[in-house]
């Protein structure tokens, strides 16, 4: 099992805009990924404001890159990213890969 988290700094005041996108962006995730993987979504409650967490879960390294290969394909998956572009700090966006010991 490998674990990737994806860190985003929101800047947008909107707070019902941007639970909307991050919902929208977490369920087109959700339902491609692989088997035995799972996409969710987390907000900081008592940090820095506006700083979400994906936890992307997949069966291997080989099944998460494959994963994450095939979203940019998509058109869908990008009118998504480009729906929230203005909603985060751009170059503020990590992905931090995690392994299961």
């Amino acid at each position: 099992m490998v674990r990737m988290i994806r860190k985003a700094q929101v800047d947008s005041s909107d707070v019902a805009r941007v639970r909307e996108w991050i919902r929208a962006y977490t369920a087109h995730m959700a339902e491609r990924t692989p088997a035995g993987g799972a996409v969710t979504a987390w907000m900081e409650s008592y940090g820095a404001y506006g700083v979400v967490y994906w936890m992307i879960d997949a069966p291997d390294l080989g099944a998460l890159d494959a994963f994450l290969d095939s979203l940019p394909a998509e058109q869908s998956y990008r009118e998504i990213l480009k729906a929230g572009s203005e909603l985060f700090v751009s170059g503020q966006t990590r992905d931090t890969l995690l392994k299961e010991v």
